[in-house]
């Protein structure tokens, strides 16, 4: 028997084993349970999330006998015949590559035909985007008005080239990417059917590198298989990806956190030597420090990362220094796109240098001195110039002067006049205090200053 692979092998045949579409299964069971199937449905979403498959389990559901509360027994000679591709009454299109108005005019015309074997005759029209738009206006009255017993399902996965004379005769059906959470479970179950060995570790790697696609997940799965020999753990899948684990991006994200520059520009160059996708590793990165500012930052990352346990580590690292660490981080990759990766993801290294410097705002405001803290520490040298001064006056003249700072030594502006007159008493105090020096200005008498009038 010809060998199947584990996405055509384990393609949901019900309802119930759709994995991560719970809004879609709803509806469309709902639907077929009440009686209430429309005419014409669109399903679209990203590729591999069961668009198709799903078309399919409704066609089943449709022409069922033995169907309970709208899911297909997956047992009876319909549903085998539909997981076979042989139901006459399930009509498959490709509009890839049927996607011109004679194309159309065909189905037209087969439409007008009751069905043959079932109760009802579904048309699956795939990549409906990819119609043209000669052949989307001749669709458009048999969609609007199709035969009694005639189900329309248009699956796309760019939903905004869909004229919007199509979209108003259908009902809109909107599939997600499933999570990675589930897509491990998914790939854990096949793993144990098929007899695999493998590591939690390597099915995340492999959840990730699906980007949400649960056929890409499978096929990865698949090869993996093949390539570990019935073993798929972290090297294997490490290897055959050009990925690496979580546990390594977290050691590259406390290097930069904790400016390691030497051993982090040599991690990635032997990356690069090793023939690892350096751009997958930057993105892996890039969510790492996403993950780790939300933990450092929310009180309840619980509803928002659920492997949030997992970087509870970062918290000991400034939120500043986690904010500037994803700067650099995103720099990186984009002056990667206008240069050689590793050219660019080692200057981001590099700019790294600082980040264990960084300290937190509270921390930053107690080391540095407040104004009133600067005002004491300008005093402290005139106060201590004070101290040694017992002449009145002559205290009264250093407290008038005006001071600066220059050169390291208190520069005191004094009037030349009043200097002569306590030249003694001023140069003592200078030698005293070396830190001190003497500025001498001419001050002009105002003529209303009295003493300024002359009496002859």
């Amino acid at each position: 028997m010809a060998y199947v692979p584990f996405a055509r092998k384990y393609r949901p045949k019900k309802f119930s084993q759709v994995v991560g579409q719970e809004a879609p299964v709803r509806i469309l069971k709902n639907a077929v349970r009440s009686g209430k199937v429309a005419h014409a449905y669109l399903f679209a979403g990203p590729r591999g999330v069961g668009k198709t498959t799903l078309a399919r389990i409704l066609a089943k559901a449709l022409n069922c006998p033995n169907a309970k509360e709208g899911e297909p027994c997956g047992e009876c000679e319909v549903c085998r015949e539909v997981d076979r591709g042989v139901f006459p009454d399930l009509v498959e299109l490709d509009a890839a590559s049927n996607r011109g108005i004679d194309d159309v005019r065909a189905l037209k015309e087969a439409v007008q035909y009751k069905p043959i074997k079932g109760k009802h005759k579904v048309y699956i029209i795939d990549e409906a985007h990819m119609l043209t738009k000669e052949a989307f206006n001749a669709l458009l009255k048999t969609l609007e008005e199709p035969p009694p017993s005639t189900v329309f399902v248009l699956c796309t996965t760019e939903y905004d080239k869909i004229p919007p004379t199509i979209l108003s005769r259908c009902q809109r059906i909107l599939f997600s990417r499933v999570p990675h959470e589930k897509i491990v479970d998914y790939l854990k179950d096949i793993c144990k059917k098929e007899g695999l060995k493998c590591e939690e570790e390597a099915l995340k790697l492999i959840a990730r590198a699906s980007e949400g696609c649960m056929r890409d997940a499978a096929s990865l799965l698949d090869q993996a298989g093949v390539y570990g020999e019935g073993k798929v753990d972290r090297k294997v899948v490490e290897d055959f990806l050009g990925l690496l684990g979580e546990n390594t991006v977290k050691e590259f994200l406390r290097m930069l956190l904790e400016s390691r520059v030497d051993d982090a520009i040599r991690f990635l160059r032997s990356l690069s030597e090793k023939g690892y996708n350096l751009t997958k590793f930057w993105e892996m990165l890039e969510d790492a420090v996403s993950k780790a500012i939300l933990v450092k930052g929310l009180k309840n990352p619980e509803g928002v990362i659920n492997d949030y346990a997992q970087y509870e580590e970062f918290k000991k690292y400034p939120l500043e220094a986690l904010l500037y660490t994803e700067t650099i981080i995103n720099r990186g990759k984009t002056d990667a796109r206008t240069r050689e990766p590793l050219r660019a993801y080692e200057l981001a290294v590099l700019k790294s240098l600082i980040v264990k410097d960084i300290l937190p705002v509270s921390q930053l405001k107690k080391a540095l001195p407040s104004k009133e803290e600067q005002r004491s520490e300008e005093r402290k040298p005139f106060e201590k110039l004070l101290e040694s001064v017992k002449d009145p006056l002559v205290r009264r003249i250093l407290e008038d002067a005006k001071k600066e700072e220059k050169n390291g030594k208190l520069v005191l502006r004094v009037d030349r006049e009043l200097y002569e007159r306590y030249k003694k008493e001023l140069e003592s105090l200078k030698a005293q205090h070396p830190f001190v020096e003497f500025e001498l200005q001419e001050v002009k008498k105002k003529e209303s200053d009295p003493s300024n009038k002359r009496l002859f």
